[in-house]
């Protein structure tokens, strides 16, 4: 089972409909990419994966520390899947609080 750290999202019409996550591994955070929430939905669904939020604590010594965050869980409304995390104390690392994907760009991954 893999696990996956958003850190990045695309709304359309206020609804979740792409993510940006990391894989998360031994050596850290690795390979940001672009889901569909239809993914991240089969993933968590068939127990595939483990998905969380993270934020960007700092930057420090040319490095990016990400902080994990909430799990994500799905439900169904109206017919109709969703992503989501719970509201906690911590409201920046919640699902809908995250950062849009239209603000990537070259540096937000790169080495300072």
């Amino acid at each position: 089972m893999a696990e996956y750290w958003v850190s990045h999202i695309k709304k359309e019409q206020g609804e979740i409909k792409k993510v940006n996550a990391f894989l998360n591994t031994v050596e850290g955070l690795k390979n940001p990419n672009i889901f569909y929430k239809k993914e991240v939905i089969n993933s968590i669904d068939n127990n595939t994966d483990s998905w969380y939020t993270c934020i960007l604590k700092q930057k420090k010594s040319g490095r990016r520390v990400w902080q994990k965050g909430s799990q994500l869980h799905t439900f169904k409304r109206n017919q109709k899947e969703f992503i989501r995390s719970n509201p906690d104390i911590t409201s920046s690392d919640n699902l809908d609080k995250l950062p849009s994907i239209s603000e990537i760009d070259d540096t937000t991954f790169s080495r300072i």
